[in-house]
C-alpha cells in the first residue's frame, strides 16, 4: 500500500465524520422545529376554543364571532396536524391565518 492511499481513506473517513454530526444537529433542528410549531398551533387552538366558552358564559349572543373563532380553532387544529407532519412552513403560515381570524372576532365590528 501506497503512503497516499492511507492519507486518501483517513480524510475521507474524517470528512465523512463531520457530514454524519452535521446530519445529527439537522435532524435535531428539525424535531425541534416540529414540537415548537405544533406547540404553537396547539396553544392557538386551545386559545381560540377558550374564548368561545368564555364568551357564551358571559351570556353574549352566538354571532360571526362565533363562526371566525370556530374557524380560528379548526385552522389551527390543522396546523398542528401540519407541523406533525414536518411541513413546519404550512403550519406556520394556517396558524398565522387563525391567529387573524380570532382577531377579527374579538374587533368591535362583530360583537
Amino acid at each position: 500500500m501506497a503512503p497516499h492511499e492511507g492519507d486518501g481513506r483517513l480524510r475521507a473517513r474524517f470528512q465523512a465524520q463531520g457530514r454524519a454530526e452535521l446530519a445529527e444537529r439537522r435532524e435535531r433542528d428539525a424535531r425541534r422545529a416540529r414540537g415548537m410549531y405544533a406547540a404553537l398551533a396547539g396553544l392557538a387552538t386551545v386559545v381560540c376554543l377558550g374564548l368561545i366558552v368564555v364568551r357564551l358564559g358571559r351570556g353574549e349572543s352566538g354571532g360571526v364571532w362565533v363562526g371566525t373563532y370556530a374557524v380560528g380553532g379548526v385552522l389551527s387544529g390543522c396546523g398542528f396536524v401540519l407541523a406533525r407532519r414536518g411541513r413546519t412552513r404550512w403550519a406556520m403560515v394556517v396558524v398565522c391565518v387563525a391567529v387573524a381570524l380570532a382577531g377579527l372576532g374579538d374587533s368591535p365590528a362583530l360583537r
